[in-house]
């Protein structure tokens, strides 16, 4: 059975909600799928991963800034060989601002970086799902 893990920041509830509905659909779709939070998140964990979902963080800003724990979290990732990576965020004014400094900081760590998934409420819109199973082919 293919692993997925989802790796949320606890700060923004609407972000936690979009990974647990992530979690939610990819379990729908026959995956194993784990909700971690950043600050319990063990590398050993990447061993048995096929899929890596990471959220975002603005540091409390609705501008595209990533957070300090956030950018301490990815330096201390090991290299994600083979692990098909996306990302996942929540805004209020800037759809996907995150994305591009986010990517900056996880260049290093892995090629294989091509989708992003983004909600202004915490839902999966029926395009996210479409994605997500592109995703996770």
């Amino acid at each position: 059975m293919k692993k997925a893990l989802i790796i949320v920041q606890d700060k923004n509830n609407t972000t936690k909600r979009f990974g647990e509905e992530i979690a939610e659909f990819l379990l729908n779709r026959g995956l194993s799928a784990e909700l971690i939070p950043i600050n319990s998140f063990e590398p050993r964990k990447l061993q048995e991963a096929d899929y890596l979902l990471l959220s975002g963080s603005r540091n409390g800003s609705i501008l595209p800034r990533s957070d300090n724990e956030w950018i301490s979290f990815v330096e201390k990732l090991p290299t994600l060989n083979g692990i098909k990576t996306a990302l996942f965020d929540t805004y209020k004014i800037f759809p996907g601002g995150l994305f591009r400094k986010m990517k900056k900081y996880l260049r290093e760590k892995t090629d294989n970086l091509s989708f992003t998934f983004k909600s202004s409420d915490g839902s999966l819109s029926v395009s996210d799902k479409l994605d997500l199973n592109d995703f996770i082919r």
